[in-house]
C-alpha cells in the first residue's frame, strides 16, 4: 500500500501529457522485437532503443512492434513519434498503475490490461502492466518487465499458423486471449492451495491455518480488481454498433474473449465464495471447541463448589464440632464427598450435558 502511495506522489502536480514513469525500479535495458510477416514469411529482429526505426510495410503484411521495458521514457517518445500515438497515449503507457481501459482515436486504438501470474517463490500473485495500440496497420505491445507473456502467440507465427489472418485486430484479440488464459493458469495454482488448505481445516485450526485462509482471500480479492475492469472494458467494446476501427468481422474473436473473461470472473467468484465459507466454518469449529473446553471446566467447577463447601465447613477451627471426635468421622465426610460428587455426574447425564 505504501508503495503505491509513493508511485501516486510522482504524478502528483504533472502536467497532461509529460511521459513519466511510474513504477518499480528496473535493471534491465529497454529492447525492441519487430517481428514483420505474412502468408509465406516471418522476419524478426531486435534492436536496441538507439537503433530503432521503422521501415515501409511491405504490401500485404503485417507487423508487430514488441516493446519490453517501459521505463526508458525518451524510447517511449521515439517510438510514439514514429507510430504517431498521441503523447497522453505515451503518459499511460509509462504510468503502470493505470486500470484496465481502452480508448479508441481518430486513427488509433489504444488497450491497457494487467497480466495476472503466480510467484511460487513469494507465494502471490504478480501483475505486470501491459499497453497494446494499433495505428497504421502495425500492432505494438509494451511490456513492463523482461517475462515474455506472449510467446505462445510468437510461437503460433513462426510456425506458419494463423499468418493468413493479416487483420492487425486477429492480433489483437489473440494478444488479449493469451492474457486470459494465464489468468486461467493463474487461477488453477490458487484453486490447488485452497483444496490443500481444506482438506486441513477440519483437522488443525491453528492461526497459521487461519493467516493461509486470508491470504487466499486477499488474492482472490486482489485478481478481482485487476480483472473486472477488463471485463466491463470488453462488454462495452462487444455492445458497440460502430466503430471506427474495430470491424465486426473482429468482433467474432472478441465474443470468444468476452467469454473466457466472463468465466475467469465466475471462477473468482466461487474461489471467494469457498474462502468465505472456510473462515466461517474455522470460526465455527474454534467456538465448538472452545464450548466444549468450557463446557469441561463448567462441569469440574460445578461439582466441586459443594465438595468446597464441605471442606470449607470442617475446616473452621472450633473446639465443639462433634464430628472431629468419630473415629471414622474423616471416612464418612470423605465417603459423602464422593456420593455427592457421583450424584451429580449421574444427573448430568440424565440431563444430557455431558
Amino acid at each position: 500500500m505504501f508503495d503505491f502511495l509513493q508511485r501516486q506522489a510522482v504524478k502528483a502536480g504533472q502536467a497532461f501529457g509529460v511521459v513519466t514513469y511510474v513504477g518499480p525500479q528496473k535493471d534491465f535495458a529497454s529492447s525492441i522485437h519487430i517481428i514483420t510477416y505474412n502468408v509465406d514469411q516471418i522476419q524478426e529482429r531486435t534492436v536496441s532503443a538507439q537503433e530503432f526505426s521503422l521501415t515501409e510495410l511491405p504490401e500485404n503484411s503485417m507487423r508487430w512492434v514488441r516493446v519490453v521495458g517501459v521505463h526508458d521514457t525518451g524510447l517511449l517518445e521515439r517510438i510514439g513519434q514514429s507510430l504517431h500515438l498521441p503523447s497522453m497515449v505515451l503518459e499511460d503507457i509509462a504510468d503502470t498503475t493505470q486500470r484496465p481501459k481502452y480508448e479508441e482515436g481518430e486513427d488509433y486504438i489504444f488497450m491497457v490490461v494487467k497480466v495476472i501470474g503466480y510467484d511460487e517463490e513469494a507465494k502471490k500473485l504478480a501483475v505486470e502492466q501491459v499497453s497494446i495500440a494499433i495505428t497504421q496497420g502495425v500492432l505494438a505491445t509494451f511490456q513492463e518487465n523482461e517475462r515474455n507473456v506472449f510467446d505462445g502467440v510468437l510461437e503460433r507465427l513462426r510456425r506458419g499458423r494463423h499468418r493468413s489472418k493479416l487483420d492487425p485486430h486477429y492480433l489483437f484479440f489473440s494478444l488479449l486471449d493469451a492474457v486470459v488464459d494465464r489468468y486461467v493458469v493463474a487461477l488453477g495454482v490458487l484453486g490447488d492451495h485452497v483444496e490443500d488448505v481444506e482438506e486441513t481445516l477440519l483437522e488443525i485450526q491453528t492461526e497459521e491455518a487461519l493467516m493461509n485462509i486470508y491470504g487466499l482471500k486477499r488474492e482472490t480479492v486482489f485478481m478481482r480488481k485487476q480483472v473486472w475492469p477488463l471485463r466491463e472494458v470488453l462488454l462495452s467494446l462487444w455492445r458497440k454498433r460502430k466503430s471506427k476501427h474495430v470491424s465486426n468481422e473482429s468482433k467474432a474473436y472478441l465474443r470468444e474473449v468476452r467469454d473466457h473473461i466472463s468465466q475467469v470472473i465466475e471462477t473468482v467468484d466461487s474461489l471467494n465464495d469457498v474462502l468465505t465459507g472456510m473462515l466461517n466454518v474455522y470460526v465455527s469449529v474454534t467456538d465448538l471447541r472452545m464450548n466444549q473446553i468450557m463446557k469441561v471446566l463448567t462441569v469440574v467447577a460445578t461439582i466441586f463448589i459443594p465438595l468446597t463447601f464441605v471442606t470449607s465447613l470442617y475446616g473452621m477451627n472450633f473446639e465443639n464440632m462433634p464430628e472431629l471426635h468419630w473415629r471414622w468421622g474423616y471416612y464418612i465426610i470423605l465417603g459423602t464427598m464422593l456420593g455427592l460428587a457421583l450424584i451429580m455426574l449421574a444427573y448430568f447425564r440424565i440431563k444430557k450435558w455431558l
